[in-house]
């Protein structure tokens, strides 16, 4: 699909640009894999060589990179900001590699007690039990399973192989992609003479606005009452969330992300990739941790976290530097007893 640049710009709003604008592009691309016929972008300084470099025909520019692309021959699209800009033309080619929605296909199964709104479509081998409610222009993908009493808002797309199981609340423009499971029982058991007899799980689920679920990732059901995903969050591939977690609003969750039962969240918290959050602890409003770090205990005020235990990255960063050289301070301490054996020994 060819897009010209007249249309780029239409698009992308704030800019300025000079040349022709009925150019046609054929698609986005990389610096490094862009021709004559794609768009790119420059927005970060260490891209600079690369830049200067690439063949694309055109690349849109931050504001302050203008005088960083000595070298680059094609046309050029300044913006305040180079990756909204950005997103703005990824989004024009975006329904060429979407499906558009088709209807309820006849190989679904649908209840005759569930309640579809408009322009719902519903692909093959779906099935949809009683008393589902799905809202106005949402696509469910093949091989969907929608649980009894779920309700589903308007506008969402749920990608194959997705399971949402019975009385879970989906919000409006969710975004659920390919094997996540939404309501699968806690991980919730009692020992009793030796044995571990589970404990019912008979809570729910309920997701907010404008959440999106990665692939393959799990939101269980709380034991009672509902495990919450706030307004906006964003979760990456294979994150776990457990039994009556409360997760914020706005929250961005790396893939591998586990998060124990009974915990709270706070609003706008970031977590890099495989980020372990023990059960039963609070976390601050606005919190950032990085990947693989292990959360253990309550974090009451924001901050930039890393480790395990998690703690301010700076003391993190220095502790790590310490370790590198232990072997060298044994070492010195040792030096030092042999000296000094009635002192240091």
């Amino acid at each position: 699909m060819s897009i010209s640049i007249a249309k780029i710009l239409d698009a992308i709003g704030n800019h300025q640009f000079q040349g022709d604008q009925n150019y046609l592009i054929e698609a986005p691309a990389t610096l490094g894999d862009a021709g004559p016929t794609h768009i790119s972008f420059f927005g970060q300084i260490k891209y600079k060589e690369q830049a200067a470099a690439s063949k694309a025909g055109c690349l849109i520019v931050e504001d302050g990179f203008k005088n960083q692309l000595d070298g680059y021959e094609g046309l050029r699209i300044y913006v305040p900001k180079a990756v909204p800009a950005w997103r703005l033309v990824l989004k024009l080619w975006e329904n060429d590699l979407v499906d558009q929605p088709w209807g309820i296909d006849p190989a679904a199964r649908v209840s005759r007690t569930a309640r579809l709104g408009k322009n719902v479509s519903i692909g093959a081998l779906a099935f949809v039990d009683d008393r589902v409610i799905v809202g106005d222009g949402t696509v469910i993908h093949p091989q969907c399973y929608i649980g009894k009493s779920v309700s589903i808002g308007k506008d969402c797309v749920i990608y194959p192989g997705v399971v949402i199981r019975e009385r879970c609340v989906i919000g409006d423009r969710a975004i659920i992609h390919p094997g996540a499971v939404i309501g699968a029982d806690g991980f919730g058991f009692v020992t009793i003479d030796g044995k571990h007899e589970k404990i019912p799980q008979i809570g729910t689920v309920e997701i907010a606005n404008d959440v999106e679920i990665g692939a393959n990732c799990t939101i269980d059901r709380g034991t009672v009452g509902p495990t919450r995903i706030g307004e906006g969050s964003k979760f990456d591939n294979a994150v776990h969330i457990a039994h009556n977690v409360v997760v914020g609003r706005g929250c961005l969750f790396a893939a591998q992300v586990g998060i124990a039962g009974s915990t709270t969240i706070g609003d706008y918290v970031i977590f890099g990739g495989q980020v372990g959050v023990a059960d039963h602890v609070e976390v601050a409003e606005g919190t950032i941790v990085g990947g693989q770090s292990g959360i253990i205990g309550s974090i009451k005020k924001k901050d930039i976290l890393w480790g395990t235990p998690a703690r301010n990255h700076r003391e993190a960063l220095k502790l790590q530097a310490l370790y590198s050289r232990l072997p060298e301070i044994i070492e010195i301490v040792k030096r030092m007893g042999e000296r000094d054996p009635q002192r240091h020994g």
